[in-house]
């Protein structure tokens, strides 16, 4: 029962890329062995060539790319098969004849093979910062069995004797009893130094032992804490006794940074190369930086001049617009805030000063999230019992300080910043549209695609259409839209009626409102994957090569169709549970929607939809050519899409063949 898309995404993406859309990934451990073994002879006969490919590449005055299908996006040329590139742009898309009347003598010439040629995607909500985590600590990503768990944490913690704290992220809430972890599984591998393990959504921390004690987490600190949840912004979960069980919620996962480790600069640095180039190598060349999550102040400094040192220097080969946040129990008045705010509006500046890295958004959280029973939802969403006094004002975060929100977007409005709106539950939609709709009156520009509600799970009817009105951009996760593991075990027992959660994450009635609909996979929560992607923006379902991973071994308890007609009824679905379709099954988006989501509606989100997003004369040459042609490859086979090769303002950034 091991989700592992991650290795599935690093290992098998060339081997499916080459095969085609239709193909199968293979088994990730014989790639993994073949590698293994072919490595020094293929660096030893194909380094002279490879290295001239890559001069040829680099020097090329002009790219010709013919015999494709060229997904414009927004386009004017009708069924174009070829683009040209020349200094980073495009000059030429049209037919391969008059492409080729700009042959010239070292131009590189690519034959696409009837595959698409497409703009290269915008990630438009993850947490760049992830790639730390990714490199230097212990990854639990898609992984259910407490077991498996500690195993992989042993061997981690035997593997680094030397670290003074160990520290990780990637735990799911399904793996545990009432969604709810302890310390004691983490004492029995490691109970002599503290160990933090970051849950996958990054709202919530499991700490062992000697963390709490390392800490000064005992009961009478968690007793004061939770008195005191709402200024505090989050809560100790505590056993019976009143004693701290490790599991922090929210804002008092925040505790845990006076003893993370600092990482280098330099370190950083080589982390982030490495995911850039992953990112590319699966169609990702511009993301919106949604901010760095509870890494400790040095290694946050660190990550902001990384990045800021990366794009001045030129090794930044993507585009990427960051944010600072804004959390309503930071701060008391007004008057702190405003400073706060001035403060990052100056360091912006000195950060981002180049095209490639710009920080000009402020991050907000309208609400939590629904696993841990803090999302800001309607009377009658949840079920009885879930919230800890009744009262669903307990989830307000903002309660109290309905106002500062409101300021906060009068001041984006007036230095010109965009509003990223993280919001889960339809009562925080409900309440920042209340806002906003006060700040537009001052600053009417703020309705011209500055405002962004991302991950948009739940959503009425009424501000769905105040959501067009007011111009709200929606960041949507199809990879989330799709009934599995978590549908059944963590989010149907916390609602008051299967069909109350079956209204969650509406993505085709926000299209035909005329909103912008764009993509996210937030990662760390979710590693993305473009197959996966547009499989389940069109289907609701959960693709059958990402179900083979995460449920092996336990086809006693699943089962995967993509029938509708089959009973989701949790009466019906006892003895094994149902991996389907998720209503509501008229969202789903059409493959022209899914294109534009992916490609250009990403850019608006960041404003670079005059830059990037679409192959037009005159944008950036950030394209990419598919292992297959996407029109003609039916939905099953779309599960495997990939790139094959990706190009970054004309130059070839991943190449799998």
């Amino acid at each position: 029962m091991k989700k592992s898309i991650a290795m599935l995404t690093a290992m098998c993406v060339v081997s499916a890329a080459l095969a085609g859309c239709g193909s199968k990934p293979q088994d990730t451990t014989q790639a993994t062995e073949q590698t293994a073994e072919q490595q020094e002879a293929t660096e030893a006969a194909g380094s002279q060539s490879e290295d001239d490919n890559k001069n040829q590449e680099k020097n090329a005055d002009v790219t010709i790319i013919v015999n494709g299908s060229v997904e414009q996006i927004e386009g004017s040329v009708n069924a174009p098969t070829a683009l040209v590139i020349s200094d980073g742009k495009i000059v030429y898309v049209g037919d391969d004849n008059g492409a080729m009347e700009y042959d010239t003598e070292g131009a590189e010439i690519i034959d696409a093979g009837k595959r698409t040629v497409m703009p290269t995607m915008t990630e438009s909500h993850m947490h760049v910062s992830t790639a730390i985590q990714a490199k230097y600590e212990i990854n639990l990503a898609d992984i259910i069995e407490i077991s498996e768990m500690q195993e992989l944490i042993k061997e981690f913690v035997e593997a680094n004797p030397e670290l003074s704290v160990y520290c990780g992220a990637g735990w799911m809430v399904s793996a545990f009893e009432n969604g709810s972890p302890t310390k004691d599984i983490l004492d029995e591998v490691c109970p002599d130094k503290p160990m933090m393990l970051q849950e996958v959504d990054g709202h919530a921390y499991w700490v062992n032992s000697a963390a709490l004690e390392a800490l000064g987490i005992d009961k009478e600190f968690a007793k004061e804490y939770n008195d005191n949840y709402l200024e505090n912004g989050g809560r100790i979960v505590v056993d019976a006794n009143g004693e701290p069980t490790g599991h922090l919620k929210e804002a008092a996962g925040g505790i845990v940074d006076t003893l993370k480790p600092v990482y280098t600069v330099d370190e950083i640095k080589e982390a982030l190369l490495e995911q850039q180039d992953w990112l590319a190598g699966i169609g990702f060349t511009s993301v919106f930086d949604a901010g760095i999550l509870n890494m400790g102040q040095d290694t946050t400094d660190n990550y902001y001049t990384a990045l800021s040192e990366l794009a001045e220097d030129g090794l930044l080969r993507q585009k990427i617009s960051g944010s600072f946040w804004f959390q309503p129990y930071d701060f008391d008045t007004w008057e702190e805030a405003e400073s706060y705010l001035d403060g990052w509006l100056e360091r912006s500046k000195e950060l981002g000063k180049t095209d490639y890295y710009r920080i000009n958004t402020i991050k907000i959280m309208s609400d939590q999230v629904l696993e841990e029973g803090t999302a800001y939802m309607s009377e009658g969403m949840y079920a009885e019992g879930v919230l800890k006094d009744g009262n669903i004002e307990s989830n307000n975060i903002w309660s109290g300080k309905e106002w500062m929100m409101e300021k906060v977007m009068e001041y984006a409005g007036e230095h010109g910043l965009n509003l990223h709106i993280h919001q889960i539950g339809d009562a925080a939609a409900t309440f920042a549209l209340n806002e906003l709709e006060k700040a537009v009156q001052v600053y009417p520009e703020l309705k011209e695609g500055r405002v962004c509600f991302a991950h948009c799970q739940f959503i009425k009817e009424e501000d769905q259409k105040r959501m067009a009105e007011l111009g709200v951009s929606a960041i949507v996760a199809p990879y989330w839209a799709v009934m599995d593991d978590y549908y059944w075990g963590v989010y149907l027992p916390l609602m008051s009626s299967q069909d109350a959660l079956d209204s969650q994450y509406p993505m085709e009635s926000l299209e035909k409102l005329g909103i912008n609909v764009a993509f996210h996979s937030d990662y760390v929560v979710t590693q993305p994957d473009m197959g996966w992607l547009f499989y389940s923006a069109q289907t609701r379902v959960l693709p059958q090569k990402i179900y083979d991973i995460w449920y092996e071994g336990a086809e006693d308890y699943y089962y995967r169709t993509t029938d509708t007609t089959v009973s989701q009824l949790p009466e019906d679905n006892v003895e094994k549970l149902l991996i389907g379709p998720l209503k509501q099954w008229d969202q789903v988006l059409d493959f022209d929607q899914t294109l534009k989501a992916a490609t250009i509606n990403g850019a608006k989100t960041i404003n670079r939809e005059n830059e990037i997003g679409s192959i037009e004369v005159g944008k950036s040459a950030d394209v990419m050519i598919l292992n297959c042609n996407l029109r003609e490859s039916n939905i099953e086979d779309m599960e495997n899409v990939a790139p094959v090769r990706t190009i970054f303002e004309g130059e070839t950034v991943y190449n799998a063949e």
